[in-house]
């Protein structure tokens, strides 16, 4: 059973091509009627005041465990680091806990990482996210990697952004928070890697892609806005799915006891029917899960 959070994550902000409307003066109301909408609408507006009031309150709420949460995650980190040290090179690759947050992104979403990227990811130590409440909502999701051959960053940072206000010139449409831009971070390669890493872009997609999302044209009408439009919606999936699901519950994607996968539509249809099953363990085992 999920948390209330989880039942009522942001949704992805969809800026469709504008479509002609319907005026509203063809609407057949007698004016007793209209004036009787309009007071209707405006409890209505009170609601969605208080839902949020309530949304503010919620990631407050979340920020304020957060502390409590890296506690936690300094712990497992701990213990992989520790069994990294002592083990390093005894293990098989197919249970190799020392490539353990390689084996969870690829046990979550597998279309993102070519071969190539898994030795680089081979040296990723850590994932976390981090919230951010003033002055604008966002959450950043954070790589830690230990010193390597491929780029100098310690860290590389995905930033999502969250409009958790009602649009003054249609307030009556909001519907929740929603997540409506990202930013990436620059990958600073090192010179014999960057130029692997350019022949990579040109043979296949990479996962380090996901660092430099593209740009929706202010033109609705541009020939790519549609196409942008659609990879800016799965980033956004992905990044609350980072979020919510694969760090927290790392441990379970990384031996398999989750279903849980965004690699593909048939993953996806499994992972809801593996999902029945597990609902029951997971409540049971898992609860108190952020």
């Amino acid at each position: 059973m999920e948390t209330v959070r989880n039942r009522n994550p942001p949704r992805v902000k969809y800026t469709a091509p504008p479509k002609p409307e319907a005026s509203t003066t063809d609407l057949k109301f007698t004016e007793n009627e209209k004036k009787t909408i309009t007071d209707l609408k405006q409890l209505y507006l009170e609601t969605i005041n208080l839902d949020v009031a309530l949304q503010r309150d919620i990631y407050n709420m979340e920020k304020m465990y957060e502390d409590k949460h890296n506690i936690i995650f300094d712990k497992r980190k701990k213990i992989l680091d520790e069994f990294r040290k002592q083990n390093h090179g005894d293990t098989e690759f197919s249970q190799s806990v020392p490539n353990f947050w390689l084996k969870v992104l690829k046990a979550s979403y597998t279309e993102f990482i070519s071969k190539k990227d898994e030795k680089i990811l081979e040296c990723l130590c850590d994932i976390r996210s981090r919230l951010y409440n003033d002055p604008v909502v966002k959450f950043d999701i954070e790589f830690h990697f230990d010193p390597n051959d491929h780029f100098t960053n310690k860290v590389l940072t995905k930033t999502y952004f969250l409009n958790c206000l009602p649009d003054p010139e249609d307030p009556l449409a909001y519907d929740g928070a929603e997540i409506y831009k990202c930013e990436g971070c620059v990958i600073n390669w090192k010179p014999s890697k960057d130029q692997a890493k350019n022949e990579t872009h040109l043979e296949e997609p990479s996962f380090f892609d996901f660092f430099s999302p593209p740009l929706l044209p202010d033109d609705t009408e541009d020939a790519n806005y549609c196409d942008v439009n659609a990879i800016l919606q799965n980033d956004f999936e992905l990044g609350f799915y980072l979020k919510e699901r694969v760090i927290p519950k790392a441990v379970i994607f990384f031996t398999g006891e989750i279903a849980d996968c965004q690699s593909s539509s048939g993953s996806e249809t499994e992972s809801e029917d593996t999902e029945d099953e597990l609902d029951g363990e997971e409540e049971s085992s898992y609860g108190n899960d952020k």
